[in-house]
């Protein structure tokens, strides 16, 4: 049976209440906006430790700009990771977490279930991931483009009239910020973590999740069905 979905606006924050508090933290790839990282979250719910871990080199200015949000908020000093979390993880003796919060990156993956393996690898208790989804349905022309629940959408291989319907319904929430999508992608590169790769379906997403040694807790929709968010706990014995 299905967990029921939770009623509260970001079940992001809603799920790390439940599970980090007196606990290590990190959040992967949280450095995009600024504003959307789960770290000072984590720390107003009593997380034992911080640390950030993104892709970013450590001369971009965004971790100087989430250090200044750092200070501003009165959060104490933060662990940070200047790298490629997969690489992280199947390197030789990786950091672990009890708790790990990741959002907005597994679409931007070429191998998602690489990404959470690694996730699964530094997590020792609770994972918290949130993603875009591909939606059930897309408005076409001379119809609607149905996307079964247990599909995922492949970016690249999009054409015509199912391109069409899938980039016109993201270009009126991200106008052209989804690189690939909304916005042309002319060559994709495997080592690429800009461009949309996949969009899965909900049964998809948790069924790549199990398939990755998780256990899923709970679950919730977010951004009208445009997203969702897991709280996942790693299978023992499977790392």
């Amino acid at each position: 049976m299905r967990p029921e979905p939770l009623p509260e606006s970001d079940p992001r924050d809603a799920f790390l209440a439940r599970v980090v508090s007196g606990r290590s933290f990190a959040d992967v790839g949280g450095l995009w906006g600024t504003v959307n990282e789960r770290v000072s979250v984590a720390h107003r719910l009593g997380a034992r430790s911080l640390t950030m871990i993104d892709v970013a080199p450590a001369e971009e200015p965004r971790w100087a700009a989430f250090e200044e949000r750092r200070r501003q908020l009165n959060v104490p000093p933060v662990t940070c990771i200047s790298s490629d979390v997969i690489r992280l993880a199947e390197g030789p003796n990786p950091p672990l977490f009890e708790v790990v919060h990741c959002s907005g990156v597994l679409y931007h993956i070429p191998e998602p279930l690489r990404l959470l393996r690694a996730l699964h690898r530094i997590t020792q208790e609770h994972l918290v991931l949130n993603s875009l989804v591909a939606r059930r349905e897309y408005a076409l022309a001379e119809g609607l483009l149905r996307v079964p629940d247990a599909a995922c959408l492949f970016i690249p291989a999009l054409a015509g009239s199912e391109q069409e319907a899938v980039s016109g319904h993201w270009r009126r929430l991200v106008a052209d910020g989804a690189v690939g999508l909304t916005r042309e992608n002319p060559r994709w590169r495997i080592n690429d973590f800009s461009p949309w790769w996949w969009l899965p379906g909900p049964s998809a997403l948790r069924m790549l999740c199990q398939i990755a040694g998780f256990t899923v807790l709970g679950e919730a929709e977010g951004w009208e069905g445009n997203a969702m968010t897991l709280l996942l706990a790693p299978q023992s014995g499977q790392k």
